[in-house]
Order: structure tokens, then C-alpha cells, then sequence
């Protein structure tokens, strides 16, 4: 079955999902099959063998940001740090939350500044280490402090409304992270710290996803994951946690009533119900598992060196005397299938490959929300939208993307491009 639509208008791509949901099971021309479609004990398995879309054909992201706030010099409001995401209001106004400042930044369409709400601190309102923004129906926001462990709810003009503890219903687990949220609800990852600590390369803590609600603080389980590989030495009452480069670990986006789960051993991504936890569909691809050669580690290591003279510091001579020390570090013998997921505005799954420290990323694999692979969208150098090493709450949405973009001396900017489909 061939489908030719003009994916420039809103009205075609609408049908275009429309008409992705009523394919047949081998969705394929009679000469070059894009995907497969299976069955296993009631779960739908769609395999990505090749992409819809041909050459030129596809969405676009704008060349040149349609905003940008952030600057070198100048009035505070617009000196960056340590940004942890940023979300655009329903009238276009863009509010974004700093982690080293605790506070939340509102700025008009044109980037114009506009007020300052909460802070650093303990009490209602502020926060010892923001990790998470978001907003919810209304334009209220929602912030995650990891220092205190809670949620806090603020009105559209920056007034705190709320200021919830998110308390573990289980012993030996605790709240680690926010990754988004769905509704009403966030969606916390919970550390299981239970049972003695391993020594080696370990995936530990294990990871506990689960429902926080926005209304009355509820906690409801929704699965658990094997957590991120790190390396780990423990004996003579001395406990040493360590990177461990090239390492395997879940990577998890969210949409309203939908989590996207993959661990990066294998290109296999699994759609989970937020309302129980049942795997309601499998989205994988053939994604050769690479060795990690001597070129990686190097690359790696000149990664390393570049790292710490540019922000911690060290002198070139520093750099050079460290170098055998991260050469040889715990590291392992695979490299990861992919770096991050993320979840647009319409439930396409974009799909970031995995890249070098220090490599320009490759253009996200974007999939339409029943697993056909559509094809690749490049975004702007250095535009991150979030992975393990950078902030997490950045957006896709219908006809833009904004995530959080950095210049060749580290001072960051938010960034919003136009997105054409």
C-alpha cells in the first residue's frame, strides 16, 4: 500500500496518521517493505526495516532559531545557568527554570523578559536543586526540587499554589528523578536502594517508575526498569562510585497516558499504559551492536581533556597527564544502540543514535505513533532536548522545537526553531 501526502499542511499529516493507523500488517510497497508487523501474547511488535519517507521529502526544523533568550553580558534576567528545561505557555510565552538560582523565568513570544518567581531555599516556593519543569492545563507549572524531594505547583503569573512531599509508599526506594508528566500526575523514577551494595559494573540502583499525583500526593507503581550501569568499589568502609563510560542504562519518555521505555543495549522500545503498567506495544529495529575500539576510547579521552580545560580548569599540560587515567577506567565493551527518546506534541516517537562524546549528533529517527519509521529530521548543532548529561524538560511540540543550545565558551541559551511537517 503507497500513501503520497504533501506532510507540509496540518489537515495531510493528521490524515496521514489516520491512514498509518489502517495499514495492513506487512506495510510495504510490492518492492521495498518498510516494516513488519507481529503479534505476541496480544502485544503488538512492529519492526522498522526501512523509512517512509524518500529523498528530500520530510519535516524540516528552521535554520535559524525563531527565539533565543540568553546573552554573555548584560541584565541578569538573561544570564543563563544551569538551566533544567523550559516549556512554552499556551500563548507563547516560554518559562524556564535554572537549578544554580532556584528560580523560574517567564519571557514573552519575543523573548522579552517578563518577571522572576521563586528561589533558592527550603521554604514553599524555593528550591535547593530544581531538576524539573513543566506546566500543566492552565498554564500552572510544576517543578520537582530534588534537594527536598517535592513537587510545588505555581500559578500562571508565579505565585506558588502548592507544595507537595513526594513520600515512597516502599521501603528501601526513594525518589530520584521526574521525567515528565501526564495530566495531573508526574512520573517519578524511584532508586531501589534495598539489599548490599554491589561491587563491579552493576546496573544499581534499580529503578521503580510510578504515578505522583497533583491532587492528593498518591503514589501508584507502574513498572521497574534495571538502572544505569556504573562502576562500583566498596570495602574497608570505603564506598567509591565511578562513571563507567560507554555504560547501558533505560532511557524513558512521556505523553499523556503513554511512557516510551528503551534500554540502550538494544533498539527495542516498549509502550507502556501509565494507567496500569501493561506493555500495550513494541517498536523495534535492527541496530548492530558496535565494539568499542581503540579509536572510541581516544575519541573519548580528547572528549575528557577538552571538558576540563574548557570548564574545570586544567591547563593543557593537566589535561595531558590525566589522559591515561580516564584511558583506562572502567569502560565497557559495547556502545550503547541510542542516546535519548523523546515524545512529541502528536505521540511521534523521535529516536536520538547514539554518539561519541564530542561527535556532532545524527539526525533524530523519527516513528509515527503506531511504529512506522517516517524518516530523519535533523536539528541544529548543539541544540540539546535532553539526554543522561544534559537537563531533561525541553519540548517537541506541533510546529516548533525548543530545547537548550550552548556557544564554544559553554554559556547557554534556550533556543526555539520552527518545525515544519
Amino acid at each position: 500500500m503507497e500513501l503520497t501526502v504533501d506532510l507540509g499542511k496540518t489537515a495531510a499529516r493528521r490524515l496521514l496518521c489516520c491512514l498509518l493507523l489502517a495499514l495492513p500488517a506487512c506495510d510495504s510497497s510490492p518492492d521495498t517493505p518498510l516494516t513488519t508487523r507481529s503479534d505476541s501474547a496480544g502485544i503488538p511488535i512492529t519492526t522498522a526495516l526501512a523509512p517512509r519517507w524518500g529523498p528530500g521529502e520530510g519535516w524540516k526544523v528552521s535554520g535559524d532559531p525563531l527565539l533565543e533568550i540568553g546573552a554573555t553580558t548584560g541584565a541578569a534576567e538573561y544570564l543563563l545557568n544551569g538551566v533544567v528545561g523550559a516549556v512554552r505557555l499556551s500563548n507563547g510565552d516560554i518559562v524556564l527554570g535554572e537549578w544554580s538560582s532556584g528560580e523560574l523565568r517567564r519571557y514573552d513570544g519575543s523573548g522579552t523578559f517578563m518577571w522572576r518567581a521563586a528561589g533558592r531555599g527550603e521554604g514553599p516556593g524555593e528550591h535547593l536543586f530544581m531538576q524539573f519543569v513543566g506546566s500543566v492545563a492552565g498554564d500552572s507549572l510544576v517543578t520537582y526540587d530534588g534537594g527536598r524531594a517535592r513537587a510545588q505547583v505555581f500559578a500562571p503569573g508565579g505565585d506558588v499554589a502548592r507544595t507537595m512531599p513526594i513520600e515512597s509508599p516502599w521501603s528501601g526506594f526513594a525518589p530520584h528523578k521526574v521525567i515528565g508528566l501526564s495530566g495531573r500526575q508526574m512520573i517519578v523514577t524511584f532508586g531501589d536502594n534495598r539489599g548490599e551494595l554491589p561491587n563491579g559494573a552493576v546496573r544499581f540502583p534499580g529503578i521503580r517508575i510510578a504515578t505522583f499525583s497533583l491532587e492528593d500526593g498518591a503514589v501508584a507503581e507502574v513498572m521497574d526498569v534495571p538502572g544505569a550501569e556504573q562502576h562500583i568499589v566498596s570495602g574497608g568502609g570505603r564506598i567509591v562510585y565511578s562513571g563507567y563510560q560507554f555504560g547501558k542504562g533505560p532511557r524513558l519518555a512521556v505523553t499523556p497516558g503513554r511512557l516510551a521505555v528503551v534500554d540502550t543495549e538494544a533498539f527495542s522500545i516498549r509502550s507502556i499504559s501509565l494507567e496500569d503498567g501493561t506493555t500495550t506495544a513494541i517498536l523495534r529495529r535492527d541496530v548492530p551492536i558496535q565494539e568499542v575500539t581503540s579509536n572510541h576510547v581516544e575519541a573519548y579521552v580528547d572528549w575528557m581533556a577538552e571538558q576540563n580545560m574548557t570548564y574545570g580548569g586544567y591547563s593543557l599540560e593537566q589535561a595531558e597527564a590525566s589522559k591515561p587515567g580516564w584511558r583506562d577506567g572502567p569502560m565497557a565493551s559495547t556502545l550503547p544502540v541510542l542516546e535519548s527518546i523523546h515524545l512529541d506534541a502528536a505521540e511521534n516517537l523521535w529516536v536520538e543514535p547514539y554518539a561519541l562524546p564530542g561527535a556532532r549528533a545524527a539526525p533524530f529517527e523519527v516513528f509515527a505513533p503506531n511504529g512506522t519509521w517516517l524518516g530523519t529530521v535533523a536539528t541544529p548543532p548543539g541544540l540539546a532536548l535532553g539526554t543522561d548529561r544534559v537537563p531533561v524538560g525541553f519540548e517537541i511540540g506541533e510546529d516548533y522545537v525548543l530545547g537548550l543550545w550552548r556557544d564554544e565558551l559553554g554559556v547557554e541559551y534556550v533556543r526555539m526553531y520552527g518545525l515544519e511537517r
